[in-house]
């Protein structure tokens, strides 16, 4: 870490690709009658994990280069597993193939995933899950593995307690084969990838407000997917060039979904110099983000409706506020406590050694502009979690000071090439 000191950041890079997108394309793929080929998927230690998966259930993938290819006779033809399905580090995956493999019906499996994964509560996707029928069970009704059994599945109407993409997905995967209409009610209307890429692979969904209504029993047709970049990647960067003095990055072809858009808002709201290029495309939305140094940012307060828009972004977020001119806060994120982590506390935690103040509440926390000096020897806690670590890293360069960090290796999970397309970047000033 300590060659991207002492300069700044300038020029015009890609991030991976989206990884919610990449996950839902390889199952529905998978579920789908025909060929379907993936441009630019993310691939990481998460996704092939949701590759290997849909493997096991009988889906043929193969990859070239950078692209899948999925060749599935459609979703009755799969199979249960001959193995338990380990999911690894990835929650997506575990939530959205328990939905998807209770809606199958007549498949027998078992899901668990790494040592995190096993202390990630499953009972908010398992409980709707349960009420379409499913046989489902938990240790300790509530955490991984998942067993599934064999079940009839009926559709459902369900009022979400919680704005959550990944139960909402799960609900929609088990009603994609049931005969009747299957409707979630979102407090906070959550990301909508699901949404847009079952009606593109051909189901019956129609969006009204935070209303979701799938009609199921259509067979799925295969279709291809091109993967535009992942803007909770893209944050990383942004935030980095915001806060670095004589940075200017252009980061190309990244998802403008407005579900996930919300870093945007917020940067935008903090007077932050950021541009916008829309490009034009069927399903996904995407374009180009330009960033410049931005030295009198405004503060920022979030909650509410923007949230859900946001969730994955609020470590490097909080990065953010510790230059800003004011206080800055953040409510209505409980959420982040079921993470990879406990994103609350491992954010402030770890950002408290660089001497940012923080007052941690329930659902969020406030953050007192400012920083200090990072104490000799200090040891930084990377908790398994690719978003803390890339946090640490952006907050090290940013205060020019070079930090050891327990483990890395989790940067894999979403953004592989993190650190090399930062020394891309990085310039002599």
């Amino acid at each position: 870490m300590k060659h991207l000191l002492n300069g700044t950041f300038t020029g015009t890079t890609r991030v991976p690709g989206d990884k919610s997108i990449t996950h839902r394309a390889l199952m529905l793929g998978a579920l789908s009658e025909g060929t379907t080929h993936i441009s630019r998927p993310l691939i990481s230690a998460d996704t092939l994990r949701t590759l290997e998966n849909m493997r096991q259930l009988g889906a043929d993938i193969t990859r070239d280069g950078d692209d899948f290819t999925v060749v599935s006779a459609g979703h009755s033809r799969l199979k249960s597993p001959l193995e338990t399905l380990y999911t690894g580090n990835s929650g997506t995956t575990t939530r959205l193939i328990t939905g998807l493999l209770a809606g199958l019906k007549n498949i027998t499996a078992s899901v668990e995933g790494d040592a995190t994964i096993a202390k990630r509560p499953m009972d908010r996707v398992v409980i709707p899950l349960s009420h379409m029928g499913a046989d489902i069970t938990l240790k300790d009704e509530k955490y991984p593995p998942v067993n599934i059994h064999p079940a009839v599945i009926k559709p459902l109407e369900y009022e979400m307690p919680i704005a959550s993409a990944q139960v909402k997905s799960a609900i929609l995967f088990a009603g994609l084969f049931t005969e009747g209409k299957t409707i979630v009610h979102e407090t906070h209307k959550s990301r909508n990838h699901s949404e847009i890429m079952m009606a593109q692979f051909g189901a019956d969904i129609a969006v009204s407000g935070s209303t979701v209504t799938l009609t199921g029993g259509k067979d799925l047709t295969a279709v291809d997917v091109t993967v535009p970049g992942d803007i909770s990647s893209a944050a990383f960067l942004i935030v980095l060039a915001l806060i670095t003095e004589g940075a200017d990055v252009t980061i190309e072809n990244v998802s403008l979904n407005e579900t996930r858009s919300g870093i945007i808002d917020v940067v935008k709201h903090m007077g932050g110099n950021i541009a916008i290029t829309e490009h034009d495309s069927t399903g996904e939305k995407f374009g180009d983000i330009r960033v410049q140094y931005t030295p009198d940012l405004k503060p920022f307060h979030i909650d509410g409706d923007i949230i859900p828009r946001l969730i994955d972004e609020i470590p490097i977020l909080a990065v953010l506020a510790a230059f800003a001119n004011g206080e800055s806060t953040v409510r209505g994120a409980e959420e982040l406590r079921f993470k990879e982590t406990d994103r609350i506390t491992a954010v402030i935690s770890e950002l408290e050694k660089f001497g940012v103040s923080f007052e941690e509440y329930k659902d969020g926390f406030k953050v007192t502009p400012g920083y200090g000096t990072v104490k000799e020897g200090e040891l930084f806690k990377g908790y398994h979690d690719h978003r803390i670590i890339m946090m640490l890293i952006v907050m090290a360069i940013a205060v020019n000071t070079n930090i050891e960090i327990d483990d890395d290796s989790a940067i894999d999970v979403s953004f592989p090439s993190f650190v090399s397309d930062l020394e891309g970047l990085r310039k002599d000033r």
